[in-house]
């Protein structure tokens, strides 16, 4: 009898001994299926939908709109100067626009397609560098700067004035006579063709 006691309380010793070990092997086993959730394939979707939008912005971002505005701001200097007979500081100005007018890059700009813009920088430009280098010849300064009017006038149709209020001038008297136009900032007539010797000569043609 002893012996049955002894075997049954050896066994109830057993059994408590193993019973915690199973339950903390099974609350081990909760955590690694908790790990089996799959969130990275939802993480790299958002981030490529976040990027792609960015990615165009890159594309549309490199156009640049025309330089009208600084090219004219660049151009009127150069047309008082001549208006004072001061050819060294006509030199200097035109000198100013032809760096502006040699920045432009037509294929990247709002205009890139446009082929006749782009002929008309590459003859202000020219015409710009005419008046830079000739420092010492004021009639020859005056030549270009009917041909650099023209070019500005023709800027001004493909591209606005870039918000400036302008005045097309003319003067009947220049080139023999044949005239000649230029783009001022002032109502008055102030001629850069004729200078202080009939600095009024002229009228408005146009108001831009």
């Amino acid at each position: 009898m002893k012996n049955i006691i002894t075997v049954l309380l050896v066994g109830a010793t057993l059994y408590s001994c193993n019973k915690p070990d199973s339950t903390i092997s099974e609350k081990k086993a909760e955590p690694e299926i908790k790990r089996t959730d799959k969130t990275e394939p939802a993480e790299s979707s958002d981030r490529e939908v976040k990027e792609s939008p960015e990615g165009s912005k890159k594309e549309t971002g490199q156009l640049s709109a025309f330089p009208i505005r600084q090219i004219i701001k660049s151009y009127l200097p150069l047309k008082n100067a001549l208006a004072q007979d001061d050819s060294e500081k006509a030199s200097h100005a035109a000198k100013s626009l032809f760096s502006v007018l040699k920045k432009i890059d037509i294929s990247k700009t709002d205009a890139k397609s446009n082929s006749e813009l782009r002929d008309i920088v590459e003859s202000a430009s020219e015409n710009a560098a005419h008046i830079g280098e000739n420092a010492d010849d004021i009639a020859h300064q005056r030549e270009h700067l009917l041909s650099l009017s023209n070019d500005i006038t023709d800027l001004i149709k493909e591209q606005g004035t870039g918000g400036l209020k302008l005045y097309q001038d003319f003067c009947p008297m220049y080139n023999n006579g044949k005239g000649g136009t230029w783009i001022s900032e002032s109502e008055e007539i102030i001629n850069p063709y004729e200078g202080q010797k009939m600095i009024n000569c002229g009228s408005v043609k146009k108001v831009f």
